[in-house]
């Protein structure tokens, strides 16, 4: 596999210099990273172009590829120069610059030479396929001592975790019996929480919260240094005061002592990183980790994976393009109210601060943008993240009001929800009530979409929702004569929510979902139904169901998700011009790669 790749790079390189004329760096590089980017497949790692690295000393530099892992740590540095440039000159004056030497290549399309560890390693000619293939694989292959720390560091939080947990909660049950500040500071948080998310919610679920605020306080500090954001964002405030009645001094320094490490390795590689789109892969990927290692049970319930970003950004410029080509709109235009009902980290709503002009952005921001989040955790990174990503793009702080603590499905009734006067005095249920009150023309996101947990013989269902699965019922399992249940997942009720959010009105649902409903026996009614209910259907089908075996299992290919869970994208919207449904049947035995760099570039 490696002698082919390095024949196509040779001939790359050959054509680039032929067709092109030019043997510069701008011209070439491109061969070099394909081809690393060929041996970083089999890893798991990805080279990623020009991202910014914060030295030692303060100053920032740019090397031409950073070698990254799952968990958005550096692996390695790539630097490409003219094979007309003196190498050594140009090695020595990168250096000088703060240009790492942990592990870094550089080339000139005629030699490589390799640094680890502070030291040269190997110095090969290019043009020997065979020293170049022992090259490569030794720079993916060297484990940073920053990486290496970081790993033990999670391993040894996945150890000490299971006691944190046990001790915090013994402890908040103590207080309960014979603290009563605790006790009034808790119900008061308790009511605030059943009239935002629904009334099932329990003492023991606000305990969980509080766990979850306490042991992810010191991650948001190393992250983004936001050292207000626990006494300033409303849900996190009263949370806090909360917290305030018991975890303090001495309890608070003992229970936390043993993960201490585990912070100061997050704070130490966090700020190494100076793009703000890194700082916000990075904080994603602590939480999903932290997630699965807090309670992996709800993990898989909740479907607790994010959407690539490649993703994302083709949702939302098809939706623009769907927006123009159908009601003469855009996304950024006055009035375009736009809602993502399940954000996660708030990855679509960052992309979306990302992609509307800057002279719409703050109407946008301040009036037309809306979503909601259910768990305390991404709750508080989302809302972290898109106040971030304003802050980076207009120069200026702007508190995002527009994120609702809530559970979108209990809110089905949204035109008939009553507030009594007290609740009215929560900021939360205000902000709610904003939304609900709101004509939406655009729900865009990736909910949740598993039909049954991974593992069938936990006791681990979602739970009911009466008013969405009541038009499930008169909908899209009216007429099914197969197994019901699956149409109940959360992406069929997330789906048949937004088709009633949008009621009668034009509007457009661009959703993530599991792609079973293309051609599953179960779905037969509900494509039915959604065939009648949109005017257009646009899907592009990932395959990737690694739950397949044999040919079938080798004809799904790779997952752009790393879940194992059958995905495709799917973009819906209705319109007043009847064009039928159009099928996007992505090409056969993708790679994740490849699928990313159609997302990216739409070939």
């Amino acid at each position: 596999m490696s002698e082919l790749m390095i024949e196509q790079y040779y001939t790359r390189l050959e054509k680039i210099i032929q067709y092109g004329g030019s043997r510069n760096e701008s011209a070439l590089r491109s061969a070099f990273e394909i081809l690393i980017n060929g041996y970083c497949e089999s890893k798991n790692l990805l080279l990623i172009n020009e991202l910014e690295i914060k030295t030692p000393s303060g100053t920032t530099v740019i090397p031409d590829g950073t070698i990254k892992d799952a968990l958005r740590l550096d692996w390695g540095y790539w630097e490409s120069k003219d094979e007309y440039d003196d190498l050594n000159a140009e090695i020595k004056a990168k250096f000088a610059k703060g240009y790492p030497d942990s592990n870094i290549l550089f080339e000139d399309s005629q030699r490589a030479v390799l640094f680890q560890g502070g030291a040269k390693v190997m110095d090969v000619s290019m043009r020997d396929a065979e020293k170049l293939d022992k090259i490569i694989p030794r720079l993916l292959s060297y484990e940073r001592p920053e990486i290496r720390t970081f790993r033990e560091a999670i391993e040894q939080f996945k150890t000490d975790l299971p006691t944190i947990l046990n001790t915090l909660r013994d402890q908040i049950a103590a207080e309960s019996q014979r603290n009563p500040q605790f006790q009034n500071a808790r119900d008061a948080f308790l009511t605030l929480c059943r009239e935002a998310i629904n009334l099932q919610v329990t003492p023991e679920d606000v305990r969980e919260m509080m766990i979850q605020h306490i042991l992810t306080e010191e991650i948001f500090l190393s992250v983004f240094n936001e050292s207000q954001f626990h006494r300033e964002n409303n849900i996190a405030g009263e949370l806090q005061k909360v917290v305030n009645t018991f975890f303090t001094g001495t309890i608070r320094r003992n229970i936390l002592a043993s993960i201490e490490n585990y912070y100061l390795v997050i704070k130490r590689t966090a700020s190494n990183i100076v793009n703000h789109h890194e700082k916000q892969k990075f904080l994603k990927v602590l939480y999903e980790n932290f997630y699965k290692i807090y309670n992996p049970k709800a993990a898989d319930r909740l479907g607790v994976f994010y959407t690539p970003n490649e993703i994302v950004r083709f949702m939302i410029e098809s939706t623009d393009h769907l927006l123009d080509k159908c009601f003469r709109k855009r996304l950024s235009d006055p009035g375009v109210h736009i809602l993502d009902p399940a954000t996660g980290t708030g990855t679509f709503v960052t992309e979306l601060i990302e992609f509307i002009p800057k002279t719409q952005l703050p109407h946008k921001y301040k009036d037309e943008i809306h979503c909601n989040e259910v768990s305390i955790l991404p709750y508080y990174i989302a809302n972290l993240n898109i106040e971030f990503t304003y802050k980076q793009k207009m120069g200026q702080y702007a508190e995002f009001k527009n994120i609702c603590f809530m559970d979108t499905l209990d809110h089905a009734a949204f035109s008939q929800k009553q507030y009594d006067v007290f609740s009215m005095t929560v900021e939360n249920t205000e902000r709610i009530k904003n939304q609900n009150n709101r004509d939406i023309f655009v729900i865009i996101g990736n909910p949740p979409y598993n039909a049954n947990q991974m593992n069938e013989n936990e006791n681990n269902k979602n739970r009911e929702y009466k008013e969405i699965d009541q038009r499930i019922k008169v909908t899209y399992i009216k007429q099914s004569t197969a197994q019901k249940t699956k149409l109940y997942d959360m992406y069929s009720r997330f789906l048949r929510w937004a088709t009633d959010r949008l009621g009668d009105k034009n509007g457009i649902i661009a959703f993530v979902s599991n792609s079973s409903f293309i051609d599953a026996r179960s779905y037969d009614d509900f494509r039915e139904i959604v065939a009648d209910e949109f005017n257009e259907i646009y899907i592009i089908d990932l395959k990737g169901n690694a739950r397949t075996s044999g040919e079938r299992r080798r004809r799904e290919g790779g997952n752009i998700f790393s879940d194992k869970i059958k995905v495709g994208v799917a973009i819906y919207f209705g319109s007043l011009v009847s064009y039928g449904v159009v099928i996007c049947i992505m090409r056969k035995w993708h790679t994740p790669q490849n699928q990313e760099i159609f997302f990216e570039t739409g070939v």
